[in-house]
């Protein structure tokens, strides 16, 4: 059985070598500025982006069982964390650990405090625009309480702005295990899908007008194929996100493949026909656990 934890070890030595190979061509570059040579760190620096992008995809791909290390082997996925390489990548995605159902109208009540409070964060940004000086940060958690906790005695005007920015991202986390729920996670689904579907118009068109000017190598030419290109890329970003968004929720990503709109007789929706091409990775427990303990033991 393919463990989650040599997939993150090899890829580990992997990225380790790519980046210190980055870094023995950035001190060459440095005597040189040669094109070459700048031309060789881009295509790493790419390698190394595509790599991380497929290291956080197999992380949701593997959410079950990297759920079960934090379970069972919680020393184990810190040492990961604290990895240079993967551990950047893991710490991004950790969050999704604390994902558990909630019942709809409690996740519907939370999430709307939710609402309030990043109300305050964006309220208390717009404060700061004209303010000159440091913050007092007890008043200033009165006037905003989302903030108590954040900040604390006389802070610089930037630091406030950094405290809101960490505060706002753990707040937008905790919306989203909410919007993860079975109860709330079309609400997502439903806009990622409209507007991929939007681009994939617009990508069809594009590749008309590329065909259209090829070969006549205009201005018009290569504007019809960056066109293409940017849509593409934003094709792909909404087709990453909705199967990571189906991904982070396993339970519900199995229930949604086994059923079938009554409504429609038999078709399924847009949700659902993206689904069938989605599927998690599943560990059998018990038989997991074996596994794991014979490999750090051997």
């Amino acid at each position: 059985m393919a463990l989650l934890i040599d997939y993150l070890e090899e890829s580990s030595a992997w990225l380790r070598g790519k980046k210190a190979t980055l870094r023995g061509l950035e001190l060459q570059y440095r005597r040189s500025y040669d094109r070459d040579l700048k031309r060789e760190m881009a295509a790493i620096k790419q390698e190394i982006r595509k790599k991380s992008a497929e290291i956080s995809d197999e992380l949701i791909s593997n959410l079950e069982e990297l759920r079960y290390i934090a379970r069972y082997f919680p020393e184990l996925l810190l040492t990961f964390m604290e990895d240079g390489a993967v551990g950047p990548i893991i710490r991004n995605k950790e969050w999704l650990l604390n994902f558990r159902p909630v019942p709809s109208r409690e996740a519907a009540m939370k999430l709307e405090m939710l609402r309030q409070s990043r109300a305050q964060i964006r309220d208390a940004r717009k404060f700061l625009r004209g303010w000159i000086g440091t913050v007092e940060a007890r008043s200033f958690s009165a006037t905003y309480p989302v903030l108590r906790g954040h900040l604390h005695g006389q802070m610089d005007k930037d630091e406030v702005i950094a405290a809101l920015d960490k505060a706002d991202r753990l707040l937008l986390r905790e919306g989203w295990l909410l919007l993860l729920t079975d109860t709330l996670i079309e609400i997502p689904l439903s806009k990622f899908v409209m507007k991929l579907n939007k681009v994939r118009y617009e990508e069809t068109a594009a590749k008309g007008e590329a065909r259209h000017t090829r070969g006549r190598g205009t201005v018009a030419e290569a504007a019809a194929l960056k066109k293409l290109q940017k849509l593409v890329r934003q094709r792909e970003h909404y087709e990453r996100v909705i199967r990571q968004l189906l991904l982070a929720n396993p339970d519900y990503l199995r229930s949604l493949r086994k059923s079938r709109n009554w409504l429609s007789r038999g078709k399924k929706n847009p949700i659902q026909r993206i689904a069938e091409g989605v599927t998690p990775h599943t560990v059998k427990e018990r038989a997991w656990l074996n596994d794991m303990r014979k490999r750090l033991e051997g």
